[in-house]
């Protein structure tokens, strides 16, 4: 204990001046990371509320979900901006502009690129085939669960706990801050039992070594104070949990108006196909109720038509 006391009561600034600094970086490549995505997933809501609106506009019969939503994120995908550009370099932009060279892709890179997204929107196709509201958190959640675009910085860092654990370094600093000052004060006091007060000249070296930890204590406190305050600045200026929250939304709504456009045009379509069947049976019913009105009318005509000629035959005899 003596030892992490110790090097605390050494090196704690310094310590903190390091996290601060990782954080920046990775701040910096999570909200790079954020600003990507919010310009990719908002060029697919974009894209497929246009196209829901013509396909309203038109009328179009939904008469298949599955080739309805295959034919529709087809021209969404057609619309998206890639999402290798931030990885690309000179020499592979060169080797896709060659129309001779066939670029092949992983199923990693397949589903990392901007059809990832429609992919996973197709394996979930079951959602939409069902009449129930499905909870479209959890279908937007496990939708983008699956983009490792979404979840991951640099490829590999979770981006969402890496956001989580920035958002909150600004108490953490303080509360180092502080546990810095508690060090220096405890490694300070047992200096204060080594003061000779009758002679003070000879105690000076203890005296500034209390006076110097004594410092140190209240300078961890300041630097923490001062490296929270850099943080919550940016945080608040550039907030990347916010960001994120906006972007998972506007996916979230899209689905929504997606499934209940899908939903609305299957509902009209069951209430012709349940209606019409009835519609039939009451026309059959009326038909064949004028068909034996017309029979009787008929039978009565004959009727009254031999009893005139019966009649007329009595009278000529």
């Amino acid at each position: 204990m003596e030892l992490v006391f110790g090097f605390f009561g050494t090196y704690l600034i310094e310590v903190m001046a390091i996290i601060l600094l990782v954080a920046l970086v990775c701040r910096f490549f999570a909200y790079r990371s954020s600003k990507f995505a919010n310009i990719y997933y908002t060029s697919f809501t974009r894209e497929l509320e246009l196209n829901v609106e013509k396909d309203k506009e038109a009328n179009k019969r939904i008469m298949n979900i599955d080739i309805y939503l295959s034919e529709l994120l087809g021209k969404v995908g057609k619309k998206l901006p890639s999402r290798s550009v931030r990885f690309a370099n000179k020499k592979e932009e060169e080797v896709v502009s060659d129309p001779n060279h066939t670029k092949t892709f992983s199923l990693r890179e397949y589903m990392d690129g901007k059809q990832g997204l429609l992919t996973n929107i197709q394996s979930e196709s079951s959602v939409f085939h069902c009449k129930t509201p499905p909870n479209f958190t959890e279908v937007t959640s496990r939708i983008m669960e699956q983009d490792g675009q979404w979840t991951k910085m640099l490829k590999h860092l979770p981006i969402a706990e890496m956001s989580r654990m920035i958002d909150t370094l600004p108490q953490i600093f303080v509360v180092l801050g502080v546990f810095g000052t508690f060090i220096g004060i405890a490694m300070a006091l047992p200096e204060i039992a080594n003061i000779d007060f009758n002679d003070l000249d000879a105690s000076a070296g203890t005296l500034m070594n209390f006076v110097l930890k004594t410092t140190f204590a209240m300078k961890t406190s300041i630097a923490g104070i001062f490296f929270s305050l850099i943080l919550t600045v940016l945080n608040t200026l550039f907030p990347i949990t916010g960001v994120r929250y906006r972007i998972f939304k506007k996916v979230e709504a899209s689905l929504q108006m997606l499934w209940f456009h899908i939903h609305q045009d299957q509902s009209d379509a069951q209430i012709l196909k349940d209606v019409m069947p009835k519609m039939l049976a009451v026309l059959e019913r009326i038909e064949d109720k004028i068909n034996s009105s017309d029979e009787e009318k008929a039978d009565e005509y004959s009727k009254l038509l031999s009893e005139d000629t019966s009649d007329h035959n009595k009278k000529a005899g």
